[in-house]
């Protein structure tokens, strides 16, 4: 059909172009219900990057343009009246209904806290949970929620994606269990395990795709790219990260830590101790298994950073320098051309 040829023209004519897919489809719709529809439960010190890595994809798939309208998907946070949970960075969310009756949902989500506030979650939380799987509705757990849904027996013989950094706790509070960390996410059956962080995009998208079909899942891609460079969708996956595998937790934990900060303010002292082992320990045992000194990766992860905020971000050089840890402009240029084969101004 003419009215279907995909436009090649700017980022806005894309984006009406799959609204008018959406429309010419909800047209033919005979059910005004939603397409997807999310209720969550939110555990004391949850993470934030979960909650709102559900509920952006969603409000861009659920309305036409930016009218984040909650039309076409829909999604509720559940609690008793009064109910809130403060995040793990202090911001506090509330429930906005009380406890819907699960079957009015495609999926229902946990999104767990950290690992010491997890039994103080609200036993309704509970309850809930273990209702809507005795009614048959899918279950979410995001984050710390795996450990949520295993504490009530909820993933007995699935197969589980778990993050990184709560491998060995995970592995210790529930041997039985299956588990993968090198998965965005798993879905087994009725369950579905996601580690957190951007992995909650790739659930979404895919959801999105199963419920909504691909042009919903399209514009939400779009519209939640932060650039139209070509390797844009490289941030999803990597940009400033190596996303290195290890066999060994300790080395795993490591890699975590030393990412999450950037290599910023941080030493092999300190994360060998983090990770429990000796100074020289450490070191060994992270040559065997990434081939290079604690050392040198911690240079390394900010030479990463550095390359992405000059080829992203305003800054200037000097500044770049300081951000990633460099003691002047010149150390930094010498060791990004050492890394990289050429000066970062010319990567700008």
């Amino acid at each position: 059909m003419a009215d279907s040829k995909e436009p090649t023209a700017t980022g806005d004519d894309y984006i009406r172009w799959l609204d008018h897919i959406w429309s010419q489809r909800l047209l033919t719709a005979r059910e005004p219900k939603p397409e997807l529809s999310i209720g969550i439960v939110l555990w004391p010190t949850f993470p934030m990057m979960s909650l709102t890595g559900i509920l952006e994809p969603l409000r861009h798939a659920a309305d036409f343009g930016d009218n984040s309208r909650p039309v076409h998907c829909r999604w509720s946070i559940m609690g008793e009246r009064g109910y809130s949970a403060v995040a793990s960075c202090g911001v506090r969310i509330k429930a906005d209904v009380p406890y819907i009756n699960p079957t009015d949902f495609d999926y229902v989500v946990v999104i767990g806290g950290l690992l010491p506030h997890l039994r103080d979650g609200p036993p309704r939380h509970r309850d809930y949970l273990k209702a809507a799987a005795a009614a048959g509705v899918p279950l979410i757990a995001a984050c710390t929620g795996i450990f949520v849904l295993a504490q009530e027996g909820l993933l007995a013989d699935r197969r589980v994606a778990v993050h990184p950094f709560h491998r060995e706790d995970f592995r210790v509070a529930f041997p039985a269990l299956k588990i993968s960390t090198r998965d965005d996410f798993v879905i087994d059956g009725d369950r579905i395990t996601v580690p957190g962080g951007v992995s909650i995009l790739s659930l979404m998208t895919q959801l999105i795709k199963t419920h909504c079909g691909p042009d919903r899942a399209a514009k939400t891609v779009h519209q939640l790219s932060l650039s139209e460079q070509p390797d844009a969708s490289e941030f999803e996956k990597s940009r400033a990260s190596s996303f290195r595998h290890s066999s060994d937790s300790r080395v795993q934990r490591a890699v975590v830590l030393i990412e999450s900060r950037m290599g910023q303010e941080i030493n092999p002292e300190t994360v060998a101790n983090h990770v429990g082992l000796s100074s020289r320990q450490f070191a060994r045992l992270f040559q065997e298994h990434l081939g290079m000194t604690p050392k040198r990766f911690i240079i390394e992860t900010r030479l990463r950073y550095a390359k992405w905020l000059v080829q992203n971000s305003n800054m200037p050089m000097t500044a770049i320098a300081y951000q990633t840890g460099f003691s002047d402009c010149a150390h930094f240029a010498t060791s990004f051309k050492a890394k990289y084969g050429a000066p970062p101004s010319s990567l700008r």
